[in-house]
């Protein structure tokens, strides 16, 4: 049967297997084949190495242009968001001199460089306050609903956010804040541990300690050195109270 149906396939047609084998063979001859150019001299090599130093300073303009390019258009882009972001004036200084007044070419890419990096820096900042101003907004409002439900009789929300905060927040000095701020709410300093456990207790569980108030107190109410200020140095005419000063 094989037989009869290669006797009906028509000329020219060939199988996967047989157009790969062919391929192989064709790559295996191919590289194995001398090659039809002369090979180079020491002269020639000597003169593409020359070659290629010598277009070496072409090339670094050439990555260069591109890269100031690249860096005209990030610097429009910063400006734009910058300046929609409320910075108007930020980016732009009296003293800045305009890049198309900066005639060496190494230079230039340098200021442009620095003044990406600087507004890179700028916007990194505003988008880290602006989260933090976007948390403090919905805190903000979570607070004021829950404690409204709460007046209402509803205390849905506060138990929800109690819950979220349990699950969320590990830091004991946060715990305690943060019940401190909901008006003592059932909540314990760790997660899982007793409602009624003290900070120090919790602090001593953890591993931690509790500041040394009364240490920093003295520390920062520490005396100074006695100094010789005297009377006379308020005003000259108390020079005659000196002795008695210094006496007492």
């Amino acid at each position: 049967m094989t037989g009869i149906i290669d006797s009906f396939r028509p000329l020219g047609a060939f199988t996967t297997t047989t157009v790969f084998a062919m391929t192989t063979v064709d790559k295996r001859r191919r590289n194995t084949r001398p090659s039809k150019y002369r090979p180079r001299t020491e002269a020639q090599k000597e003169q593409r190495r020359e070659l290629w130093i010598a277009r070496s300073e072409d090339r670094e303009q050439g990555r260069r242009v591109s890269e100031e390019d690249a860096l005209k258009l990030r610097l429009d882009e910063l400006e734009s968001a910058l300046r929609d972001a409320g910075h108007d004036g930020v980016h732009r200084r009296r003293h800045a001199t305009p890049l198309k007044d900066i005639a060496d070419d190494e230079q230039r890419f340098l200021v442009l460089k620095a003044r990406v990096e600087r507004l890179e820096a700028l916007w990194s900042i505003n988008q880290r306050k602006r989260e933090t101003r976007a948390k403090i907004i919905i805190g903000g409002a979570l607070l004021a609903e829950a404690g409204d439900d709460l007046l209402a009789g509803d205390a849905e929300l506060l138990a929800r956010l109690v819950d979220i905060i349990d699950r969320r927040v590990e830091g004991i000095r946060d715990r305690l804040t943060v019940r401190e701020l909901l008006g003592n709410v059932p909540l314990s300093l760790r997660p899982g541990g007793d409602v009624e456990e003290s900070p120090e207790s919790a602090l001593q569980a953890e591993g931690e300690a509790l500041p040394d108030f009364d240490l920093m107190a003295q520390s920062a109410m520490a005396d100074e050195p006695v100094t010789t200020f005297r009377p006379s140095d308020v005003d000259a005419d108390y020079a005659d109270l000196d002795g008695s000063w210094q006496a007492a």
